[in-house]
């Protein structure tokens, strides 16, 4: 660029209206004169050569130098309107002093601020982007000064929340190593950590060794409802608090407050199964650790139990089975006596019901819909699977003998065969 540019040859390359309202200042009011302005303009040239540089572009393309001068306007208005809090005398003063790369480092050093930032509340979460990509993404739609603001409060908030959330699962003597593996959720982890270590401490947890698992969540809800038919309360100890440091004095007496009043009365509510207190308040508030062992945990086997029971079906030893779930839906599609085991004349009948009646799919989904959530997709999938399949046997009115659809229940259901 020739020093005999003038103002409007740097501004015709600004996308940022706060450097320009700044630059504009500046040579009205005699911050800046044609020399200094010259000066800018020369280092603004040299700069976009080495954002291209940076970005891996070719400094031979006009149109790459073009975007790399906007990135760099970009950036210093960033700075600019950061730096002085959009006041254009202080501004107008930056512009006299600073060279213009180093308002541009200034913008860049911000955005990698953001960069080093969790970008939510999760344990474990990593940004996709390297740090290139995400400047170029800040930089292609433009990142106000408000918008970063907003956006490094966010991310201020998130490291907050994963910092409390370490001291607390540390302060349980566990670590954080597993809570990273499952992207943990640091609001549900911060609340599981104050139920065990307020509410916990002298009923479930006597060696802290690790984080709470599903077990424990239990333990805890168990004394929680025993020490309230006992007492008409529930006592918690606040001793572990003594030592936080005061940023998480608020956050850590809400939390609890919430526990209080909106978890205890659920927990003491005797009306309701404690297994489904549990399943609901771990989905929705708390986490635990999974047990890798035992994919099916011992609460939702005593959920499949109450349903099971709800249903009529009193064969509990089956509920695990396909072939004792697809009996039971065969005989609410048929619309006959629900059971897990059919003998063979009753099987043949269900089959002449639904030959005479029709399948009664509603009936058989409102049926899943009441099982235990975590279920409900799984068994979905089962009936799905097996009436696509059966449909054709279930529904040949020239089978008249019943040979083949029996045939094909006999395998996939629980059907006894007939003694001779």
């Amino acid at each position: 660029m020739a020093i005999t540019q003038n103002i409007h040859s740097v501004t015709a390359y600004d996308n940022a209206p706060f450097f320009e309202k700044a630059l504009k200042h500046a040579v009205q009011n005699n911050f800046i004169d044609q020399v200094r302005l010259a000066e800018l303009i020369n280092d603004a040239a040299t700069g976009s050569l080495q954002i291209a540089e940076y970005f891996d572009e070719s400094t031979h393309l006009r149109q790459n130098l073009e975007v790399s001068m906007r990135r760099m306007v970009s950036l210093v208005s960033l700075y600019l309107e950061d730096t002085t809090d959009g006041e254009l005398d202080k501004a107008a003063q930056l512009l006299k002093d600073k060279p213009f790369r180093a308002l541009s480092r200034g913008g860049s050093q911000m955005l990698k601020a953001l960069y080093s930032m969790p970008e939510d509340e999760h344990f474990g979460s990593s940004r996709l982007d390297t740090e290139r990509e995400f400047l170029k993404k800040c930089l292609s739609k433009e990142l106000s000064t408000a918008k970063y603001r907003q956006e490094f409060k966010d991310c201020e908030r998130y490291k907050s929340q994963i910092n409390l959330a370490t001291l607390l699962v540390k302060k349980l003597g566990a670590t954080v190593s597993e809570l990273n593996d499952m992207h943990a959720s640091t609001q549900h982890v911060i609340r599981t950590s104050l139920l065990s270590l307020a509410f916990g401490a002298k009923k479930a947890i006597a060696s802290k060794t690790k984080f709470p698992d599903e077990a424990t969540l239990y333990e805890i809800f168990t004394s929680m409802r025993k020490e309230w038919a006992l007492l008409g309360d529930v006592t918690y100890s606040s001793k572990f608090i003594e030592d936080v440091p005061a940023e998480f004095q608020v956050n850590i007496k809400t939390t609890l407050q919430s526990i209080k009043n909106e978890d205890i009365p659920k927990i003491v509510n005797q009306s309701v199964s404690l297994e489904s207190v549990l399943n609901d308040l771990k989905h929705s508030k708390y986490f635990y650790l999974h047990d890798q062992l035992n994919e099916v945990s011992r609460f939702d086997k005593a959920l499949a139990a109450d349903w099971f029971s709800l249903i009529g079906n009193t064969d509990a030893s089956s509920t695990n089975e396909d072939s004792s779930l697809l009996t039971l839906f065969l005989c609410v599609a048929a619309g006959v006596a629900r059971k897990s085991t059919l003998k063979a004349f009753e099987a043949k009948k269900a089959v002449l019901n639904i030959r005479e009646n029709g399948l009664l799919q509603n009936e058989v989904l409102n049926l899943i819909k009441t099982a235990p959530h975590d279920d409900i997709n799984q068994l979905m999938s089962l009936w799905d699977d097996f009436i696509d399949e059966a449909s054709p046997y279930l529904l040949d009115s020239s089978d008249e003998n019943l040979h083949e659809v029996m045939s094909y229940l006999t395998d996939r259901c629980n059907i006894q065969k007939a003694k001779k």
